[in-house]
């Protein structure tokens, strides 16, 4: 019995670890699964573990998400208040994945991308652009500073995040970065903008689930989501802590040695 929750503790540490760094969970995962012989894997696992990650980051940033929650009807008010371009920002944010992401997923492009050689170049490539992207912003801003423009502009950034080993949470960071908002500032709205996101990917699996409900597995999935939670929160804190003194450039280390090992294993 323990064994067969192992597995299950070991996905739910990568994707509360992997979701918010910006090393990608969506690669990570995917590894994984490959070289994990885990028979349990399901709808029901794959959506508790994400909704784990979503619990965290709603609870980490409570007041943003209830600035979120009570702000939504006015969106299309032309309020100026902080709390009100806040969540304008994030909605703006959100409409390219919903568009772009929306059609690309009904064409199975997501689907086509998912390899080992996509995960490793990707994982590369944009490892390289993240560390140019903070390492060379000059004026530091906030999010309140922020043009409509701007935020569909980082919403852009994140239709890339499609690219399984591109990293959702880096490939916003480096849009933001690049719009030149600080560290801090820009690791905080990648990680509340990833409430809606998760929200809504998760929105399918849900219906699918509830259309057919299964008692299979449930217990592993409750395993799951806590495990997912856990993780994912202090790995919201470490994170914050780090950019107040530190840069990105250790994860991009870290990303070019794992896409480079990746590679070469894809390559034999």
């Amino acid at each position: 019995k323990i064994m067969s929750f192992l597995p299950i503790f070991i996905l739910g540490i990568i994707q509360g670890i992997t979701e918010f760094l910006p090393i990608s969970s969506s690669g990570h995962l995917l590894v994984v699964g490959k070289f994990l012989d885990f028979k349990q894997q399901s709808l029901l696992i794959d959506v508790s573990l994400h909704l784990g990650t979503l619990g965290a980051v709603m609870v980490y940033f409570s007041r943003e998400s209830k600035i979120l929650l009570l702000n939504a009807h006015n969106i299309f008010q032309n309020k100026s208040d902080e709390q009100a371009l806040f969540t304008k920002h994030i909605f703006a944010a959100t409409i390219p994945i919903v568009i772009i992401g929306g059609i690309l997923f009904l064409f199975g492009v997501a689907d086509i991308l998912r390899n080992l050689q996509v995960i490793a170049l990707a994982t590369i490539l944009f490892g390289i652009l993240l560390y140019f992207a903070d390492v060379k912003s000059n004026d530091e801003i906030k999010v309140k500073d922020l043009t409509t423009q701007k935020s569909l502009l980082i919403g852009v950034f994140q239709i890339l995040a499609i690219i399984p080993g591109t990293s959702r949470a880096g490939i916003v960071y480096t849009g933001s970065r690049f719009l030149n908002l600080n560290r801090i500032e820009a690791a905080r709205f990648s990680m509340i903008l990833s409430i809606p996101v998760i929200i809504l990917s998760s929105a399918i699996p849900i219906i699918q689930l509830i259309k057919t409900p299964t008692q299979e597995y449930f217990l592993f999935s409750i395993f799951g989501f806590f495990i997912s939670f856990i993780v994912a929160y202090f790995s919201i804190d470490f994170l914050l802590k780090w950019l107040k003194s530190h840069s990105m450039t250790p994860f991009v280390i870290y990303r070019i040695i794992f896409g480079s090992i990746l590679l070469y294993i894809t390559l034999q």
